[in-house]
């Protein structure tokens, strides 16, 4: 990757939203980073809202630009996925990646990650990367039902430049990797830290139940099962869920 340019706000919106103008707007080269002390209108996954309270927590954004195919851009969030993880081990080995683009600690969200792409014909032309992290907040108002943060995880404060710049070596570490071509190790280590990667767990899919366990993330995004019964089935998001009483 490029040596990073990082651009520092105060109070934004959305990190994803002011990235994507200024690619939109000038020529931006891959490696730069908004980060913000509040994030107003932050969104995760289908548009749900992220609460984040203001010079508490890590929310930023990165622009990436892998030169791979569009049917392989859920390499994206493996690698990025990993490189928190990484940055994360040094409080706790626990943490885990939810599928697809969330991490847990135990069957706590600690941080979520939102990927916007432009696609280029069969190609990934630029990927902006939001990542939002629970760091030192300590009451969640939203309805979210599962929050968490690292300092009620570890009982104290984290400094949050020093948390901040050990999340961008390491996930500039899997960047580099990704950019190598090295997907098996990407999908070995990502499969090793699935949430609920061990035995079998049960799932909703069109309001049915079923009882399975993960195999595998193809590199597109499709989530693989092997069911109880042995056979052998792929969802994508939005298709099938985790039990939430589990």
């Amino acid at each position: 990757m490029n040596p990073i340019t990082l651009i520092e706000l105060d109070s934004i919106n959305s990190t994803n939203e002011y990235l994507k103008k200024l690619t939109v707007e000038e020529e931006m080269h891959e490696g730069t980073v908004v980060l913000t002390r509040e994030q107003l209108s932050g969104k995760g996954q289908s548009g749900n809202f992220w609460e984040s309270e203001k010079g508490m927590n890590l929310t930023f954004s990165m622009l990436w630009m892998p030169k791979i195919q569009a049917d392989q851009m859920f390499l994206i969030s493996k690698a990025v996925s990993l490189g928190i993880i990484d940055a994360l081990s040094q409080y706790n080995k626990e943490f885990k990646i939810k599928w697809p683009n969330d991490i847990y600690y135990q069957n706590k969200k600690l941080a979520g990650i939102l990927i916007e792409n432009q696609i280029m014909g069969n190609k990934l032309g630029y990927s902006i990367i939001g990542i939002g992290i629970n760091v030192n907040q300590k009451v969640f108002k939203s309805s979210a039902p599962n929050p968490i943060s690292l300092n009620k995880i570890i009982g104290s404060d984290i400094n949050l430049h020093d948390l901040f710049k050990t999340l961008i070596e390491q996930i500039s570490i899997w960047h580099e990797l990704l950019s190598d071509g090295s997907y098996d190790e990407i999908n070995k280590q990502y499969c090793k830290h699935i949430y609920k990667c061990q035995g079998y767990h049960t799932f909703i899919t069109n309001g049915k139940s079923i009882h399975a366990k993960i195999i595998g993330v193809a590199n597109d995004g499709e989530l693989l099962l092997k069911t109880s019964k042995g056979e052998k089935l792929g969802f994508y998001f939005k298709e099938i869920e985790f039990e939430v009483t589990e």
